[in-house]
Formats: C-alpha cells, sequence, structure tokens
C-alpha cells in the first residue's frame, strides 16, 4: 500500500475520490431548500374532497333539554366533480371509537337527523369517499325551562389549529365556556390567548390545556379572567387539531337570559365585514379585537338595506392595543338588518350579540371572510321566518341561492344582484322540518348569513328561538401545491 501511494499519479486519483465523495456529502447534508410547487406549476392545484371531519357539540347539563343534529351531504354545482369510489356513508357518532353510530348521511341531498335525545353526548360526523364534499351540520339544542331555556344551534366544526372568539365574558350573569373536542386519535395540546377592555390577560391556566384523544376538555372563563365583562379569545392548538366552541349561557338576575354559542370570527384583517345583524327590537351590540401592539384606528361603516351609512358618533373609534371594545347599535340600526363594515389601520376582528325584543334571548354572529364558493347551511326546524341576509360591502355583486327540504326537493331559489354597500333580505317560511341552504358568489366580494327572530308578539308558553348562522365557504375542494421531495427528510 505504502508502495502505491509513493506513486504521484495514484495519490492523485485518491485526492480526487475524496474530493468528489465530499462534494457528494455535502450536497445531501446541506441539500437546498425544496420547491414548494413543480415545475411548470405556477397556481395551486384544486383537490377534490375525500375525508370529512366534523364536531357537533352540546350544551351543559339542563331540564327538558332536547338535542339533535341534522347534517347533509349538499347537491353541488353542476359539472363539480367528486371524489371516485361508491358513496360510503358518513357516520354521526359519538366521539368514543366503540361507540355505535346514532345516525348516517347515506345519499347525497338528503338530510340525515338524529333522534332528539336529553343526552349530551358530543358527536362527529366521519367518513371518506364521493359524499365528503361539501358535507354541512348543525347542533341543536332547545329546552322549555332552566339555563338553557330557549334555541341553541351552532354549525358544526371542521377541526384545525388557529381560531378566534370575540364577544365572550366572564362578569356577573355569566357563564361562558371553552369547549375542545379532539377528533383525532392522539392527545392535542391547545394554549389560549384570553384579550380584555384592559388588554392581553396573564392567563396561565388557559395553556398547555392537553385534549384527549377522541375527547374533549373545557375551559371555564369565570376561573381563567373572573369579573372580566368584554373577552375575546385566540385558540392555538400547538399538537395534534381541535374543533373549538364557545358557550355561552347568560342569567338576568337569577332569571335565565338564553344560551347559544358564540360562533368563530374570520382572522384579524384591516377591513373585515360583520354580517346578520338581524331585523327588529332588542339589543344589538358590536365588539372590537385589536390584537395587535399599536392602538389601532377604526372606521365603521352600516350597510343597511337602503345601501351604506356612517352612524352618528360611532364612525371612528380607537382600540388600544391588544384590547377589547365594545359599542351598542340597536339605536343606529333603528331594528333594519343589516351588515358592520370596519376599516382599520390595524389587523382587528368583530362579532355583534343580538338579542329579541324582550331579552330573553340572543344569538352573536362573527366576522366572515368572502365567499370564494358555494356555502352551505343545514337549518334546524323553525317557527318563524328565517331570514337570509346577504351584503355586498363594495362594488355591486351577484348571488345565487337555492332553499332545498330534507329530500333535496327545491323549495326556493333566485339569482339577485346586491347593490353596492347594501344589505338584501330573502325570507324563508317557517319550516317543520330541516331544510339545507346554498349560497354561491357570482360575482363581487359577498358576505352572508341567516338570522332567526321569535314572533312580535310571542304567545305566553312559547320557547324563544334566536339563532344566526353564519355563511362560510365550505370545503368542497383543497388548495395542493406540487412538490419535489425533501431530501432532508431522511436525515432528520
Amino acid at each position: 500500500m505504502i508502495r502505491l501511494l509513493s506513486d504521484s499519479r495514484i495519490r492523485l486519483a485518491v485526492c480526487l475520490l475524496a474530493l468528489a465523495v465530499l462534494a457528494g456529502l455535502g450536497v445531501v447534508t446541506q441539500a437546498k431548500d425544496p420547491s414548494t410547487r413543480a415545475e411548470g406549476v405556477e397556481e395551486p392545484t384544486r383537490t377534490v374532497v375525500n375525508r370529512t371531519a366534523l364536531a357537533c357539540p352540546v350544551p351543559g347539563a339542563g331540564v327538558k333539554l332536547q338535542n339533535w343534529v341534522n347534517a347533509v351531504a349538499p347537491t353541488l354545482p353542476a359539472g363539480t366533480p367528486t371524489a371516485a369510489g361508491e358513496e360510503a356513508p358518513l357516520s354521526i357518532a359519538p366521539l368514543a371509537s366503540t361507540g355505535n353510530p346514532v345516525g348516517s348521511v347515506l345519499v347525497r341531498g338528503r338530510i340525515a337527523s338524529t333522534a332528539k335525545t336529553a343526552k349530551l353526548d358530543p358527536l362527529a360526523i366521519q367518513g371518506t369517499g364521493p359524499l365528503a364534499a361539501g358535507t354541512a351540520a348543525t347542533s341543536t339544542t332547545t329546552a322549555t325551562d332552566g339555563v338553557n331555556r330557549g334555541m341553541a344551534s351552532v354549525t358544526c366544526q371542521t377541526p384545525g389549529s388557529d381560531f378566534w372568539f370575540v364577544g365572550a365574558s366572564a362578569a356577573p350573569g355569566r357563564r361562558d365556556v371553552l369547549v375542545l373536542t379532539n377528533l383525532d386519535s392522539i392527545n392535542a395540546e391547545v394554549s389560549v390567548t384570553v384579550y380584555a377592555g384592559s388588554g392581553p390577560l396573564d392567563a396561565p391556566n388557559a395553556r398547555g390545556v392537553v385534549v384527549p384523544a377522541r375527547g374533549t376538555a373545557e375551559i371555564y372563563l369565570g376561573q381563567v379572567a373572573p369579573g372580566q365583562r368584554d373577552l375575546a379569545l385566540r385558540v392555538v392548538s400547538s399538537g395534534g387539531r381541535v374543533a373549538p366552541a364557545l358557550r355561552d349561557n347568560a342569567m338576568n338576575g337569577k332569571t335565565p337570559a338564553g344560551v347559544d354559542w358564540i360562533n368563530p370570527s374570520a382572522a384579524p384583517a384591516e377591513k373585515v365585514v360583520v354580517p346578520g345583524l338581524a331585523p327588529g327590537g332588542g339589543v344589538r351590540i358590536l365588539t372590537l379585537l385589536n390584537p395587535t401592539d399599536l392602538q389601532a384606528t377604526a372606521a365603521l361603516t352600516v350597510n343597511g338595506p337602503n345601501g351604506p351609512f356612517k352612524p352618528a358618533g360611532l364612525a371612528t373609534v380607537q382600540i388600544p392595543a391588544g384590547s377589547v371594545k365594545v359599542l351598542r347599535l340597536d339605536k343606529a340600526l333603528h331594528g333594519d338588518a343589516s351588515a358592520v363594515t370596519i376599516d382599520s389601520d390595524q389587523p382587528i376582528t368583530a362579532s355583534a350579540r343580538m338579542t329579541d325584543a324582550s331579552v330573553t334571548e340572543f344569538a352573536t354572529i362573527g366576522a366572515t371572510e368572502s365567499l370564494s364558493g358555494p356555502g352551505y347551511l343545514v337549518l334546524p326546524p323553525h317557527d318563524q321566518p328565517a331570514v337570509l341576509q346577504v351584503t355586498a360591502p363594495g362594488e355591486t355583486a351577484g348571488v345565487r341561492f337555492e332553499l332545498r327540504d330534507a329530500a333535496n326537493k327545491v323549495i326556493q331559489a333566485r339569482s339577485l344582484d346586491v347593490v353596492g354597500g347594501a344589505t338584501n333580505l330573502i325570507t324563508f317560511k317557517p319550516q317543520t322540518r330541516p331544510t339545507y341552504l346554498m349560497v354561491e358568489q357570482l360575482k363581487g366580494a359577498l358576505h352572508a348569513g341567516v338570522t332567526l327572530m321569535p314572533a312580535a308578539e310571542p304567545k305566553e308558553d312559547d320557547v324563544p328561538q334566536v339563532a344566526a348562522w353564519p355563511l362560510t365557504t365550505s370545503l368542497v375542494f383543497r388548495a395542493q401545491l406540487g412538490a419535489e421531495p425533501d431530501v432532508r427528510a431522511a436525515l432528520r
């Protein structure tokens, strides 16, 4: 070997070979960042959804209570592809893996309903195949007495990792509870940032909360923010996915003053729209959250049936850094169905709380993102007309809607233009069975919600039905970028 290495030509060949090996190793150990887009692919491709998972929450214990879930794999617009394969049913079942299904979505377009029950088990809607695309569901509870008297109805939530809620409270007379649901087979860890009128709160009990696999965890706001009147939450999962829901029980002294779920709000932005402020009497409260480190200056525009206007005395508001601000709007709205557009110099988000005329029931609706495709909503049976409120906050926009019954028959359908800055109302008659609604944006920016209010002169034994459901773009497609393999993964 020594003689071989003494040959200058052999030594040169060995050195060149060593350099080549080192260069190759450098390519592997210091690989360039992978391309997240396949060559020639400039925009995300759309992949048809073939799997669905929705969490349907239930309220706390009560008396004379009935809870049920209505779900549908809706009829999709003509030409919309669906996943390949047979139409395997979507199951509606308790969270435990050993729980027997209590219902199934069997065919596209027909509403599946669970039996009304006093059991308070959260349910999951799950399945794969062609029925998954666009699946929508609503969890509804009614009670004739006690702390849950009235109607609490909320759309079932797709799990995720980042959510915002605005309009909560831990003041006397409020009992707000954040319910975290984990549909997956591994634990999730969640941290909640709590904002108040005085700024962000130190809430160690709301950090690092473990949500067990196929289970739930609850955070009582009265324990993490005792006495705080106006609150907003950011819910972030650092491991696993969760489906959060914020339950709100209100009391007027010792008298129940309603129960409902506070709908999530869109992520903070410099322009947000809160749709679906119901017509009629009662209180209308707008809650604004500025989660940034700078004071925000926000301009409010009311989008009413006759067009936009600036509310007197409320056209411009200052929201301190990291704080929540509350405004009363009922006088400015004059009982009209409306939306509110907020333009701010800092990212903010918002929600609106509305009560019936007797202030014995309420509903809350959060800021929504503009519709970018069809949105589907399952409506439970209702004794009073439900109102679809569609708002075009900018230029004139076009919208198409269809209301279908439980057997998929079209009850009402129409295409119309919404004048820029205005809110259009479409009224749906009372229904004794569940129905489902499709709202599709045809042009321009659109925000929409459905509201339900009790009769102006209800009967003495009527249970007040107050609800607000936002319309959001349903999960029919997922954006997917082409990608090259990441060779670094093998070295981790």
